[in-house]
């Protein structure tokens, strides 16, 4: 029987930005700053190689570094998440033993894309992967919007079964689904993954988040949890809020350019995303450093 830590899953992941330099190749030596700058800030948690980290613009050996050199920087502070999912099986398989190795917590998995594959066939790419790593835990990644598949209670019974399937990441603003799995599976760990539904996904049955602007923004989702957990809906809506103004701004511009630049902003130049993404323009660029820049409302100060 697979046995984990619940706690280390009911946290604040950063969906880590993985900088580049200017040929493309990853730059090592800023995600190394990232982990330290986010860890000294309060990110309980890294989820690497995600959509925020480009993991699917990665080759198989980047995503093996990138996974590595992460865990390796974190040392054990905060745990670490694996995002393995790719269109091939035997890819997946490969890059879920090596964070094993590594020692990541969990690895977690997008669905098999592009070749519109039956409940069956993206069932058994799951089960595959836990036969062939029955030790690690799994975390679904449910992201309909990049991926066609949106998971739930009655489509994924077989899954959500399964002991070595802690939870699932709902990147997905059906959160009737969320409550509906939550009520169904209790003992599932279920993951908010828009950051700017937090609070409305904690009321209904999260409890963790794995986010893109928790890179930049940690505080308010500290804040956000605190204040649900206080039962102070009202402080948490004005944190949502402000967080949600800001993300208004970043998702306009571009969620992950936008991102990575405000991490630059913060101190660690995290160069472009990878082509086809284009780089962002010099008014993109002011209206990050805008949103970045823009104080906290002054009731977080009571929770953070």
């Amino acid at each position: 029987m697979l046995s984990i830590d619940r706690s280390d899953f009911t946290r604040i992941y950063s969906a880590l930005m993985v900088p580049f330099n200017e040929d493309e190749s990853v730059n090592f030596k800023a995600l190394g700053q990232l982990v330290e700058r986010e860890i000294r800030e309060g990110v309980e948690g890294f989820y690497v190689c995600g959509s925020s980290g480009e993991g699917l613009l990665l080759s198989l050996e980047e995503r093996e570094k990138v996974t590595e050199y992460v865990v390796k920087q974190a040392a054990g502070r905060v745990p670490i998440i694996a995002h393995c999912g790719t269109v091939r099986t035997a890819d997946v398989i490969r890059l879920a033993r090596h964070a094993k190795q590594c020692g990541c917590a969990a690895v977690s998995m997008i669905p098999p894309y592009y070749y519109h594959f039956s409940m069956t066939e993206i069932t058994n790419y799951y089960m595959d992967v836990i036969r062939a790593v029955p030790d690690m835990p799994v975390i679904i990644y449910n992201i309909p919007s990049f991926t066609g598949i949106e998971f739930n209670k009655d489509n994924a019974p077989e899954l959500l079964a399964d002991p070595n399937i802690i939870g699932i990441k709902h990147t997905s603003k059906d959160l009737y689904n969320l409550e509906r799995m939550a009520d169904a599976f209790p003992e599932k760990i279920l993951i908010n993954g828009f950051d700017e539904q937090f609070l409305a996904a904690l009321c209904m049955g999260a409890q963790a988040t794995i986010g893109t602007t928790v890179n930049l923004f940690y505080p308010l989702f500290k804040g956000i949890r605190a204040a649900f957990e206080a039962r102070d809906l009202a402080a948490g809506r004005i944190f949502q809020q402000d967080l949600n103004r800001r993300m208004e701004t970043i998702v306009k511009v571009g969620l992950f350019p936008a991102t990575k630049y405000g991490c630059t902003l913060k101190g660690t130049d995290c160069g472009n995303c990878r082509r086809p993404f284009s780089p962002l323009t010099d008014e993109q660029k002011r209206l990050i450093e805008q949103t970045v820049a823009s104080p906290y409302p002054k009731e977080l100060q009571k929770y953070i």
